[in-house]
């Protein structure tokens, strides 16, 4: 598992995307994006546990509620915090509301209005608990299955960030309505609330002052320690995975050898800066990241199960990402633990800002202090960001990206198992043949594993790469290098 700081002047994105090799590509995986309403789904369609006892319980907040029938006992704990990030009247203040279609705001005004009568239902509005819940959620649903539309048509950066507005303000409505909504047991139902948060931090966007405690990572943390909680209690986690010893090995690759990366231990930021990111030349750092938690924690994999196995991410599916049977498909930290690290079939956790998604695994791992440098010379066009973006990598062995540039440097922390990185000159990018299409023009056509001379003749030519090999033992790489930097990285 690796680690990568960025800053718009200091560290670079990677992009890694990987193939599960034996399935073939779920034509409909894009729309299960956002399930169809639970309300709609049979398997959901469950009797709803709960404590048959009459007796009166105080919440974490002080408020009274009937242990009989209505939610279940850790619902009735969580649901006021949750509460606390909904802002009053939200529908009607975040900015940008005309150019949300007429449509999609009626029918989140309209689930709004529902949702908040609901705090007010006692023990004996039952019937009128549950089919309230399902008119928000069916709403709430038809609001979120619109503005995915709106989030997928054109280019990512061109949508209007009020699209992404309101995607996290209906995530957060589904959430109090799914926990209403009697839809099922209640650990279905966390976990239903989870996924909903889950799609709202992927797709959505913190609101602006003063909406701005509308926060889904904090109500994904709530819901993903309430579930954890509720699962230990039952008696229902899995049995935890063991990785043999052919998962856990290095992943050696045969072809093309490099000349070795200079090494040295902790060095001061004086010499790095000198040394290595004012001229931008590779070096790997050791002996810096053996105080992180994460260096210890990380090789259970049962701990990033328990911390986040519920968690929905994105991964990516295909040879690579220049390759015509790229994709991408959903699903939880635990299943692709379960289908890729152990299953053996291709995918990858890649470049994805997972530790801002999990903050409990962010507190594992430690900033490096070398992030504190920055190059004037380098100019991104995108927004900017005052701070230092974290990315993280995560498959079984096997997984492959193609040479590539990016436009930032970076430091790459390895913190689990072994990965390979090739390093080419900017001067040599010409020889490496990237695409002509402006979406992959960063990337090269040509494999230097097995190259093909006839068809990429200049490559022959060029002098062998640098290359870095090793695993969490061999510390952090800086990859910077002058305009462009092209690589291939092999877990």
């Amino acid at each position: 598992m690796s680690v990568v700081w960025e800053h718009p002047a200091t560290l670079l994105h990677w992009i890694d995307l990987e193939v599960m090799a034996e399935d073939k590509v779920d034509q409909d995986a894009v729309a299960e994006r956002l399930e169809a309403s639970v309300l709609e789904s049979p398997k959901f369609k469950r009797d709803f546990q709960t404590s048959q006892s009459d007796q009166l319980s105080k919440t974490a907040e002080g408020e009274t509620v009937s242990k009989k029938a209505l939610l279940g006992d850790r619902t009735s704990l969580v649901l006021p915090k949750l509460w606390k990030l909904l802002p009053d009247n939200v529908c009607h203040t975040f900015p940008q509301l005309d150019i949300v279609p007429k449509p999609i705001l009626k029918l989140m005004r309209n689930a709004e209005s529902i949702i908040v009568r609901l705090k007010e239902v006692t023990s004996s509005e039952e019937k009128k608990l549950k089919h309230e819940a399902e008119q928000a959620l069916t709403s709430i649903q038809g609001v979120l299955d619109q503005t995915w539309e709106q989030l997928n048509t054109g280019h990512w950066r061109d949508v209007p960030i009020v699209h992404r507005h309101v995607f996290s303000i209906a995530s957060l409505i589904k959430i109090l309505c799914l926990l209403y909504s009697q839809a099922g047991g209640e650990e279905m139902l966390l976990r239903l609330a989870l996924k909903a948060a889950d799609m709202g931090l992927l797709l959505g966007a913190p609101l602006p002052p003063p909406n701005e405690c509308l926060d889904l990572t904090i109500a994904a943390s709530l819901l993903s320690t309430t579930l954890a909680q509720l699962v230990e209690q039952s008696g229902s986690e899995q049995d935890p995975i063991i990785l043999d010893e052919k998962q856990t090995s290095q992943f050696i690759t045969g072809g093309l050898s490099g000349s070795p990366i200079k090494e040295l231990v902790c060095p001061s930021i004086e010499r790095f800066c000198t040394d290595h990111f004012q001229p931008k030349l590779p070096v790997k750092i050791k002996g810096c990241m053996t105080h992180w938690p994460a260096y210890k924690r990380w090789n259970d994999i049962g701990y990033l199960q328990r911390v986040a196995g519920a968690r929905t991410v994105p991964i990516e599916l295909g040879s690579h990402y220049a390759h015509s049977d790229y994709s991408q498909k959903l699903m939880t930290i635990a299943d692709f633990i379960e289908q890729h690290v152990v299953g053996g079939k291709l995918g990858y956790l890649a470049q994805h800002q997972l530790f801002e998604q999990v903050p409990e695994l962010r507190a594992d791992i430690c900033e490096p202090e070398y992030c504190c440098l920055t190059d004037d010379s380098i100019h991104i066009d995108e927004p900017a960001n005052d701070g230092t973006d974290i990315n993280a990598w995560f498959g079984p062995a096997g997984t492959v990206s193609p040479l590539h540039f990016d436009p930032k440097h970076n430091l790459l922390a390895q913190v689990v198992g072994t990965k390979r990185v090739l390093l080419f000159p900017p001067e040599v990018s010409s020889s490496l043949y990237p695409h002509s299409d402006r979406l992959l023009s960063n990337t090269a056509r040509v494999d230097p594993e097995k190259p093909d001379y006839d068809q990429f003749p200049l490559f022959k030519n060029i002098a062998p790469p640098i290359e870095f090999s090793g695993g969490s033992d061999s510390g952090i790489l800086f990859g910077g290098n002058k305009d462009k930097l092209l690589k291939l990285l092999v877990i």
